[in-house]
């Protein structure tokens, strides 16, 4: 009875109980989409028939919410989401007011049976026609497939109990579901009646908006390699149930973005985030700003400007109000959807985002801005007007002052390294630029620094049959040295490094450390590496994260960063004089060490 209702409600022959806030959720509407969510993204991922494979999880969820949302016991919650699981997948069984039952397993029988096996995640690639191409040609092993096996086969890799998932999804109400089908199972067609199909989750609609919320939720639960930084940030009990309600409230699709962001932000991870889907799924990166900030002692100054701007915008110069709003107050809200090592880093890193964030808004801003000292004073900025260049002007190797090079790794190609060789020979002192992303030369140029074989860490993919990680393992190469290379640079060095390091970046900053090629100058590095694996959201929105868990031979770094050996960070009195801190410091230390 209860899944022939749920059935008519979700085709719309039954009008679903009316809430009295529609664009807002009571604590029980809450808990009963929080047990919707967990239940849904176990099944999807981890039933094993090839109907519920091929499932629209968007329509799913979107006819499912508004029933669910009206349960106003356990009892009725649990009642309704087992009559619609089971349309999508007959052997799952949701119980209220029981805890799980450990289940006498019973030999298999004969015959082949079916399984999920996901090495990272392989699935939620619609839309995304280059992300698969640049995976093939990386070599990245994402794949999710249900290989048919022997009974024998089944049991071992599933022993006793092993074969039946069970979770309590709230305190009295229990999930349970088989990993393992037999082959009619495998093939058995769907009570599951779908209507018309959710194609792109919209903004507008409130059941859509929660479903995206879902969705996303759902991907870092069962995907995300570094469980302790999941648990850290209360993944399950906190972050889902605090992102529903946001979502309930959001009216645009910039409001749904910054929802997804702030529960996204939770986790210390530079690689973790979410934009609107394009075509090909990747985003074309534009040219940097020529007007930039920074915090320094919680003030948002001018890092650099264009020569137009100067007379009011000079670098070092303070902002107080952004449109009228104060600037800290922005850079708040900027900072609450940036994953980072800490608060403080995030702060950083959301003035640096700052110009970007405004020209996404409106093609104009009015800064409120005084100088160290003198008078509060505005001046409006048209954002077109101040775009920089992807071309840099120095080379990528300069000699700042006798004996002493610097080496931008941003930019630093072999061929340049090559010819710059017979100087760097006879160098002083050496200072390495690894502050933004570093060109992947750099690997071939890194072993010229060590008289020995470099050893980095490796990187391994979850392999996964079990919801929430469990019996999880992983599987990976250790990574290969990289042999010394002749001639072998004997002189001292610095390694300029910041929370942009991170990612490749942050590999040849652990590589610099573990072997001691030199000194770490700066701030703390972004704390994100493995790589990176990319999914798409309802064909609306496109969701990266770390894929690939790295097993450090040194300390584990992931979420915390690489401490500097000497610590760095611009003043207010360096800004307005425009000096870099950090080089500054990398050449007095040189200066005091040089052969």
């Amino acid at each position: 009875m209860h899944t022939i209702y749920f059935w008519l409600l979700c085709s719309g022959l039954v009008p679903a109980p009316s809430t009295a806030t529609p664009d807002s959720l009571t604590p029980r509407e809450a808990h009963n989409l929080t047990a919707l969510a967990q239940a849904a993204g176990a099944v999807k991922y981890f039933y094993p028939n090839r109907h519920t494979a091929r499932l629209s999880w968007e329509t799913m969820l979107v006819r499912s919410i508004p029933v669910v949302r009206c349960a106003r016991t356990d009892a009725a919650l649990a009642a309704t989401l087992d009559s619609a699981l089971r349309l999508v997948a007959p052997e799952t069984r949701l119980v209220a007011n029981a805890r799980p039952v450990p289940v006498v397993a019973q030999p298999l029988v004969a015959g082949s049976y079916y399984h999920w096996e996901h090495q990272g995640l392989g699935l939620d690639k619609a839309g995304l026609p280059i992300v698969r191409v640049m995976f093939r040609l990386a070599g990245l092993p994402y794949a999710s497939s249900m290989p048919q096996v022997s009974s024998a086969e089944a049991e071992q890799r599933y022993p006793g109990s092993v074969r039946q998932y069970s979770a309590m999804l709230t305190d009295s109400i229990s999930l349970c579901f088989p990993l393992v089908l037999s082959a009619a199972q495998h093939r058995q067609r769907l009570p599951w009646r779908s209507g018309p199909r959710v194609r792109r989750l919209e903004p507008e609609h409130m059941a859509q908006r929660l479903a995206t919320i879902m969705l996303t939720w759902n991907i870092i639960q069962h995907f995300y390699p570094y469980r302790a930084l999941l648990d850290s940030a209360r993944w399950s009990a906190h972050a889902l149930p605090a992102a529903l309600h946001q979502a309930a409230r959001a009216r645009t699709q910039a409001d749904l973005l910054r929802t997804c962001r702030q529960l996204l932000a939770r986790l210390p991870d530079r690689h973790v985030r979410i934009s609107p889907k394009t075509r090909t799924g990747l985003s074309i990166v534009p040219p940097p700003w020529a007007l930039r900030f920074t915090l320094v002692d919680s003030l948002v100054v001018v890092r650099q400007s264009p020569a137009a701007l100067r007379p009011l915008l000079a670098p070092g110069t303070i902002v107080t109000h952004v449109d009228g709003q104060p600037v800290r107050q922005l850079i708040h809200q900027l900072a609450s959807t940036i994953p980072a090592t800490s608060r403080a880093v995030a702060q950083h890193l959301a003035a640096e985002a700052l110009v970007r964030h405004l020209a996404a808004r409106a093609p104009t801003s009015l800064f409120t801005v005084r100088a160290t000292e003198g008078p509060i004073r505005q001046q409006v900025v048209a954002f077109r007007e101040v775009r920089g260049s992807l071309y840099h002007q120095l080379p990528a190797v300069l000699e700042v002052e006798p004996g002493l090079y610097y080496l931008d790794a941003a930019r630093l190609r072999y061929s340049d390294f090559q010819r710059a060789m017979s100087r760097l020979q006879k160098a002083r002192g050496v200072v390495v630029d690894m502050r933004q992303r570093p060109t992947y030369d750099m690997l071939r140029i890194l072993p010229h620094f060590s008289a020995t074989a470099l050893r980095p860490d490796s990187t391994a993919t979850p392999r996964l049959r079990q919801p929430n990680f469990q019996q999880a393992f992983l599987q990976g190469a250790t990574g290969r040295p990289i042999p010394a290379q002749q001639p072998y640079l004997q002189a001292p060095t610095i390694f300029l490094v910041g929370p942009d390091t991170y990612s490749y970046g942050e590999t040849l900053a652990e590589l610099v450390r573990r072997h001691r090629l030199g000194l770490l100058v700066g701030q703390r590095t972004g704390g994100t590496n493995g790589e990176m694996n990319m999914a798409s959201v309802g064909r609306s929105y496109h969701l990266s994260w770390t894929g690939r868990q790295l097993i450090p031979r040194g300390d584990a770094y992931q979420g915390s960063g690489l401490a500097p050996d000497l610590w760095a960070a611009p003043t207010l009195a360096q800004l307005t004089q425009e000096q870099d801190a950090e080089l500054l410091l990398a050449l007095t230390w040189l200066r005091q060490h040089a052969r």
